[in-house]
């Protein structure tokens, strides 16, 4: 398999994925109910009364249910798995439910022999709808990096240089932000580059070969286009 179709992630890596993806997608209860177990051993479990939003979660040391919020039990996992990090082929089973993809243990490419996982992105046939939901409605303001800002600095394109807002330290550029309005604070309702095809039923990109990282890479598997409401195939 080509390697733009495999994803490495050494081991803390994959945790900070993880973390990750419990922080976009708001409700995964049914994702946490698999997982729980795998990360906190056998025994353990969560559930959840029809009609009641707690969630109880049965966790090691204790003997009666702890109630917990979703956002409770996704922060126990990766503190978990901070703490104890899983060999790469059981935290390959984990990253594999979370991912929605398949997943297998193994070392980085050289020369990184460090051990971790493979993903698999299943994006090789992957095609763009061209709908601009992504452009429209999701949240990618801190989403551009200094790499992008420095690209655009060396092709002179003050043009897109004016809708990015920066932080300096020392005169230096630390971090970004897109698209925020050209002399002010405030973030543009859309992305300023967005723009309808001829025939109005396509949106296109007009600064494409130049677009961010966050832009180039998304959506970076099956699972992020369809919890994002992506349009593609």
């Amino acid at each position: 398999m080509p390697e733009k179709e495999r994803l490495f992630l050494k081991i803390d890596e994959a945790v900070e994925a993880i973390r990750g993806d419990f922080a976009q997608y708001a409700s995964q209860f049914n994702l946490l109910s698999v997982i729980w177990p795998m990360v906190f051993g056998d025994g353990t479990y969560i559930m959840r009364d029809a009609g009641n939003p707690t969630i109880w979660a049965k966790i090691p040391g204790t003997t009666k249910l702890v109630p917990s919020s979703e956002d409770d039990l996704k922060k126990r996992i990766v503190e978990q798995l901070m703490r104890l990090p899983p060999d790469p082929q059981h935290l390959a089973g984990i990253c594999s439910r979370v991912f929605g993809a398949h997943v297998t243990a193994g070392s980085g490419p050289e020369p990184d022999f460090l051990p971790g996982i493979w993903v698999d992105t299943d994006m090789a046939d992957f095609v763009c709808a061209q709908c601009g939901r992504c452009c429209r409605t999701l949240n990618y303001h801190d989403g551009c990096r200094v790499r992008d800002y420095q690209r655009w600095l060396d092709l002179g394109r003050t043009d897109i240089l004016d809708w990015v807002g920066t932080i300096r330290q020392q005169g230096k550029v630390i971090a970004c932000r897109i698209w925020v309005m050209p002399g002010t604070n405030d973030f543009a309702e859309t992305c300023p580059w967005l723009a309808l095809s001829p025939d109005q039923n396509r949106c296109v990109c007009t600064i494409h070969d130049l677009r961010p990282t966050i832009c180039r890479q998304y959506p970076g598997s099956r699972k992020h286009a369809r919890m994002t409401g992506c349009g593609g195939v």
